[in-house]
């Protein structure tokens, strides 16, 4: 943190940096990627837009009869789970016939084990002790690009809990709460509290400041932003009549969010360093605002990797807005019962509707002449298919986004079983579209042609 203000002398030339600039009284606020503040030699790269990943993560499988388009191709009929997306078919593919080898367990535990494999395709050693996976696709972006962004990579879910004792069948908790893991025995704890991944994205507190004076900043509704309104000003005549309009959108973005966050926290609760609110916000609110943290985490590049989990592995998850009081995990082992089922099918078209929200804020934030959503790639999948079976192969995939333009969306693509074509191909492929040279994952042998 700093209490010097930028001087004027500061604010032109090779110098000026967009991260440092708005350096307040009490914070640093990161800005979104502005083509106007680009040395004037650097201004004709800016078409290279910044290119983002995002590893999605649902737990118990999908109701594949739901999921799964009746033709492949494009022009596919939509099937009823993804009618939620049908506004965004353009932009996304569906993806069916891969299959993760690695995932399949020893003996029981396919939850554990198939959310240790989802973005590693790893074969996870089965102890409560003795971890042994494998590096995620995430980790070997974020090696690749990380030192591009002041966050390397974010990981972030609505459920928490320890990576200690037997989670699933004897496997460890580590490989039923993390997708995330640096290399063969480090996972990566994700954040589920929107008030601190906040705070770690926008420096959006001073960590010397007491709780009095964080109690006193909220009681008179100054925001990290407020303390910073003088600069912005002073940026905005400096920018083109696009990065303005940029530049506002964006700040309109933070004062939402953070309006958001100090809603859904009880009163007097702090969000700030360390301290978490006395009550979270509802799972579906959670959701939507960890949805509103990625994209603007990405829109001022402070990281172009994410992981996200929709809860653990086997969640137990009610949906009460939906009438469904049993658990998810339970409702996915059907055993063919009709209502079960039919409740599959209500909760897997629920998690699309999340999908689209995030998918949709993306594709309207405008990136030059294309916009976020264009520029990123999305995996979004589950620890097995079917709840039922326990399957790990023909798993449920999207591919969403155009990878700045390396992948071609709007089609069901469907590999024969034949082919026992991997998933680690495909998470190889999208790994490309951010730069990764030569890529290497889990049992992976290349990229998929034709993505």
């Amino acid at each position: 943190m700093t209490n010097r203000r930028a001087q004027p002398s500061q604010m032109h030339g090779p110098s000026f940096n967009r991260r440092r600039f708005l350096g307040g009284s009490t914070a640093i606020v990161a800005l979104p990627f502005l083509e106007s503040l680009l040395p004037r030699a650097a201004r004709a790269q800016a078409a290279a837009m910044p290119k983002r990943l995002i590893f999605y993560y649902v737990p118990n499988g999908i109701n594949m009869a739901t999921f799964k388009p009746t033709a492949s191709g494009a022009g596919y009929p939509t099937p009823p789970m993804l009618m939620p997306l049908e506004a965004l078919k353009a932009d996304f593919s569906v993806i069916t016939g891969l299959e993760n080898a690695p995932a399949k367990p020893d003996g029981a535990g396919d939850h554990a084990a198939g959310t240790a494999s989802f973005i590693t395709c790893a074969h996870a050693n089965k102890s409560e002790t003795a971890i042994q996976l494998g590096i995620s696709a995430d980790q070997v972006a974020a090696k690749a690009i990380g030192s591009a962004t002041r966050i390397p990579s974010l990981q972030l879910g609505t459920s928490g809990g320890s990576g200690a004792g037997d989670c699933d069948s004897g496997y460890s908790c580590a490989y039923a709460r993390n997708i995330s893991w640096v290399d063969a025995t480090t996972p990566l704890p994700k954040l589920t509290d929107p008030g601190k991944v906040f705070d770690q994205i926008f420096a959006g507190t001073n960590p010397a400041e007491t709780a009095a004076a964080a109690a006193k900043r909220r009681a008179y509704d100054q925001s990290v932003l407020d303390l910073v309104t003088g600069d912005v000003k002073g940026l905005m005549p400096k920018l083109g009549r696009t990065d303005n309009v940029k530049l506002q959108q964006y700040l309109d973005g933070v004062r939402e969010v953070e309006k958001r966050i100090m809603t859904a926290a009880p009163t007097g609760a702090q969000c700030t360093p360390g301290t978490r609110p006395a009550s979270n916000p509802d799972f579906s609110t959670r959701i939507n605002l960890m949805s509103d943290l990625m994209v603007l985490a990405m829109q001022c590049d402070a990281t172009r990797v994410i992981s996200f989990m929709m809860g653990n592995a086997g969640s137990g998850q009610t949906f009460p807005d939906l009438g469904i009081s049993s658990g998810h995990h339970e409702i996915s082992h059907h055993a063919s019962d009709a209502t079960k089922i039919s409740q599959l099918a209500q909760i897997g078209q629920w998690e699309m509707n999340k999908l689209a929200y995030l998918l949709t804020k993306m594709k309207a934030v405008t990136e030059g002449t294309s916009n976020m959503l264009y520029n990123s790639a999305i995996f979004f999948s589950s620890d097995i298919s079917d709840g039922n079976r326990h399957n790990h192969d023909d798993m449920p995939i999207i591919l969403a986004g155009h990878g700045g333009g390396a992948l071609n969306p709007g089609r069901h693509v469907v590999f024969p079983s034949s082919m026992k074509q991997k998933v680690s191909n495909l998470l190889v492929t999208t790994l490309t579209t951010v730069g990764v040279a030569n890529p290497v994952l889990g049992d992976s042998t290349g990229p998929l042609a034709g993505i």
